[in-house]
């Protein structure tokens, strides 16, 4: 992941930035820890337990959708090294993590 002050320019419709770790990206997940910690904990004020629960089930969330992003995104003819700089990894592993298995055939 970069770590950046500046948010990363797009010309081309095919260029894949790698994660990026910024203030737009901390703003957005403030704003989510927040507001999943008052929907579920009122009264929570800051409360440091129900932050950290909120962060962990936001992070939890995030694992749970990516299959579906990737299953899209190959979907959509993106290449396992496409997918792989966009998650941060190498595409082999990128594919090695997301591939769907194939169901073995059952023997009658």
């Amino acid at each position: 992941m970069t770590t950046t002050n500046h948010r990363p320019r797009l010309t081309q419709p095919d260029q894949m930035p790698t994660p990026v770790v910024d203030d737009l990206s901390a703003t957005v997940l403030d704003e989510a820890i927040n507001a999943l910690g008052e929907l579920r904990t009122p009264y929570w004020l800051g409360n440091s337990a129900v932050r950290l629960h909120a962060l962990a089930s936001l992070l939890a969330q995030a694992h749970a959708l990516l299959p579906d992003a990737v299953a899209q995104a190959r979907d959509q003819d993106l290449t396992w090294d496409q997918i792989g700089a966009l998650l941060g990894l190498t595409g082999p592993t990128a594919a090695r993590r997301y591939r769907p298995a194939t169901n073995p055939r059952k023997e009658v």
